[in-house]
């Protein structure tokens, strides 16, 4: 690299170099999985601790790493599992197994088939006790023979008629788990419960069986049907009497009602009554009012008349008076034909304004 400039150098150290490096001296622990890291030289052996999610100081060659599973482990025995097969984790675990159902003969000599599911976990911080004792492989075969040998042991004590109770099922699966986790601490894990999911007897009990159940439940239907009549007698008794109360009180309202509204006609009737009294009364004396007033206008009326044709006539009786009424006259004169003759005296002559005066107007007073 001694033709490449620095810059560039530094750039291939850091991409190319350093990740072969990081993968050279440490070791990735993933999320759900426990690390167990032994020392292959120099005598360090195993190291007695869990490496939980993280990285770690792993060299190659030097370091050798064990992974096992921190999930929950799920151990099936059921119908669906008649062939066996298991679900791996990223790096490979184990974790679900799945097996044929167990077959189990009750105390009472009846052949079950029973499907059972069992959770079970490493012990935290004890993984690597499964290393060292050689059992990272086989751990789970020994979990697996454990819970047979325990529910083949422990399950028959319940009868034929136990085992179609489900709380006298999750009693007896309670029960058991202190006793198989017990035996499973050897192996480092832990069961978290005893899940039992289906009981299946032999087709000629399963019938017998069936047949019972369905006789317990009609005789549980007819008992309903029972409870059920007893039920609407109590309730059709309750609504009669509810009815009756509501009949009862609806009469109470009825007749309250009538009587309130009784009360309310008469006040109202009392009401209109002073009502139609008290319009009579301001009626009479509104029209007596109206009379007087009319009479009182009318008498102002005749007197500004009588005033108003004393005033004219005193005013046409003056000598503007008598001109203004000439000017009238004379205005509504309206003369289709004169004839004049000059040899009778008493025709005006047309010209003589002062005898066309005279006649019109009169004389002055003066000259009378």
């Amino acid at each position: 690299m001694r033709g490449l400039p620095r810059g560039l150098a530094i750039i291939i150290l850091i991409v190319v170099v350093l990740p072969v490096v990081s993968m050279a001296l440490f070791e990735r622990v993933p999320p759900m999985d426990i690390g167990v890291r032994q020392a292959m030289w120099g005598g360090g052996g195993l190291s007695q601790e869990d490496f939980t999610t993280g990285t770690y100081l792993g060299v190659s060659g030097v370091h050798k790493w064990h992974f096992l599973s921190r999930r929950t482990h799920f151990l099936h025995f059921t119908q669906n599992g008649s062939s066996q097969r298991s679900v791996m984790t990223e790096r490979g675990v184990e974790t679900t197994m799945f097996y044929p159902p167990m077959e189990l003969r009750t105390k009472d000599n009846n052949q079950i088939s029973i499907d059972v599911t069992v959770p079970y976990h490493i012990i935290p911080g004890e993984g690597w006790m499964i290393v060292k004792e050689s059992r990272k492989d086989q751990y789970r075969g020994l979990v697996k023979r454990t819970v047979e040998n325990v529910l083949r042991a422990e399950l028959p004590e319940l009868s034929s008629e136990d085992l179609q109770s489900t709380d006298k099922r999750l009693a007896q699966a309670e029960a058991v788990l202190p006793n198989l986790n017990q035996q499973l601490k050897e192996f480092h894990v832990e069961a978290d419960a005893i899940l039992i999911r289906r009981v299946q007897f032999e087709a000629e009990y399963e019938a017998k069986l069936q047949e019972k159940q369905y006789f317990t439940q009609k005789a549980l239907l007819d008992s309903a049907f029972a409870l059920q009549a007893d039920e609407e007698r109590v309730t059709n008794s309750i609504e009669k009497q509810i009815g009756a109360v509501i009949k009862a009180k609806t009469a109470d309202w009825d007749k309250r009602l009538q009587e309130q509204t009784s009360d309310y006609e008469v006040k109202i009737a009392v009401i209109d009554a002073g009502a139609k009294v008290y319009e009579s009364r301001v009626r009479a004396e509104g029209d007596a009012e109206q009379v007087r007033l009319e009479a009182e206008g009318q008498l102002a009326v005749d007197k500004a008349e009588a005033l108003r044709n004393e005033l004219r006539n005193n005013i046409l009786n003056s000598k503007g008076g008598r001109i203004f009424l000439a000017l009238q006259a004379a205005d509504n004169l309206r003369v289709p034909k004169i004839v004049l003759n000059s040899n009778d005296p008493r025709v005006p002559s047309v010209i003589d304004i002062a005898q066309m005066s005279k006649m019109l107007v009169g004389e002055p007073e003066e000259n009378k």
